[in-house]
């Protein structure tokens, strides 16, 4: 199986990340599928969004779990981009991802900014599970309290334990939660690759920008690479 190619936020180096418009791009240019982060309004809408707060992909100050849906629609998400971009919600993402590449794999990052992510594990996974797309996605966070919690609720679906520092074995963390996968930061994942892909973990690895590196896990053979720049990563597959 070749390395699938995610888009991180999108098609995020050239359109304002975790916007329709950077996922929409993403997946006509041809990538695999989309890496993007959910979380809850104050009134537990989930929409997707990165920061803990508004602040730097919008016009509008806040936090996101304290400022009601309505109030963040009205934002513009264009982070400093020409033209107006709403701040989507998580269905919106969903449906326009079936509308594009409905046999195509979405990582979901569960953004647990506050409390310990059970709330936000009860509001989204459902809604996914119960969409067309649901048993495309794969759902990871740094919370893996939250992760463990989401596969107790719903053991059918498909878990990824993110890291961003280097850990020892991280195969054995995800075997004792069920995690289809380890997420590991680009600058350590090509050491974990052979040996978690051996005790049957596969591995995601973020972000990845560069073309060398991504011809070196190309031919490591790594499961998934999240990029921002989704066209260079598909133009340096073709030649590996």
């Amino acid at each position: 199986m070749s390395t699938k190619i995610l888009a991180h936020r999108g098609w995020s180096a050239r359109y304002p990340e975790n916007t329709l418009t950077a996922f929409a791009a993403a997946l006509t240019v041809g990538c695999d599928g989309l890496e993007f982060d959910v979380q809850l309004t104050a009134d537990e809408v989930p929409v997707v969004l990165h920061d803990p707060t508004v602040d730097r992909t919008t016009d509008g100050t806040g936090r996101v779990s304290r400022l009601r849906f309505a109030d963040i629609r009205q934002l513009n998400a264009a982070a400093g981009r020409e033209g107006f971009h709403a701040v989507p919600t998580l269905e919106e993402v969903l449906q326009l991802a079936a509308l594009h590449h409905p046999t195509g794999l979405y990582n979901i990052e569960l953004k647990v900014h506050e409390g310990d992510g059970r709330a936000l594990v009860n509001r989204v996974v459902p809604l996914v599970l119960a969409h067309p797309i649901g048993r495309r996605v794969l759902f990871s966070s740094f919370h893996h309290g939250c992760l463990a919690y989401l596969r107790s609720r719903h053991p059918e679906a498909a878990i990824g334990l993110l890291f961003e520092e280097p850990v020892l074995e991280p195969w054995l963390r995800a075997q004792a939660v069920g995690a289809w996968s380890v997420n590991a930061e680009a600058s350590w994942a090509r050491d974990v690759i052979e040996p978690c892909r051996r005790h049957g973990v596969h591995v995601c690895v973020w972000t990845v920008d560069d073309p060398v590196a991504m011809r070196r896990f190309f031919r490591q053979g790594t499961d998934v690479l999240i990029s921002n720049v989704p066209d260079v990563a598909l133009r340096v597959r073709k030649k590996v």
